[in-house]
């Protein structure tokens, strides 16, 4: 499974097989937490992505275009780890309720068995 990189170096691939097991990635329908799932997702994880939507920025000194990002949808992730041949899923949710957690590892286990690691 490879991705590619919108940078002129190669994609670094991981050295280490994840191969049955499952990631849930926080974060994860942009930048660092999207990059997670994929990276991941290249090692053979089953990877359940967990993301919150903030369409709108209530701090005018931070940059459009982070508050743009914030407020996609995590399944363009999903589908290009799918697309590549990996397993994903994702659940909207905010972590700030105290109810999501359990929740969400719920999800995950229904999805692709009880979790391994955790990234937030």
């Amino acid at each position: 499974m490879s991705f590619s990189s919108p940078f002129s170096s190669p994609v670094l691939l991981p050295r280490t097989s994840l191969n049955g097991h499952v990631a849930l990635v926080t974060g994860a329908n942009h930048g660092i937490g999207a990059a997670t799932a994929r990276f991941l997702a290249t090692a053979g994880a089953r990877v359940f992505l967990n993301f919150l939507r903030t369409p709108s920025s209530p701090d005018p000194g931070v940059p459009d275009v982070y508050w743009r990002n914030r407020a996609r949808d995590a399944g363009e992730v999903v589908a290009a780890i799918q697309a590549a041949g990996g397993q994903a899923e994702a659940l909207e949710a905010d972590l700030a309720d105290p109810a999501v957690p359990a929740r969400l590892f719920d999800r995950a286990e229904r999805a692709f068995g009880p979790s391994a690691f955790l990234f937030e």
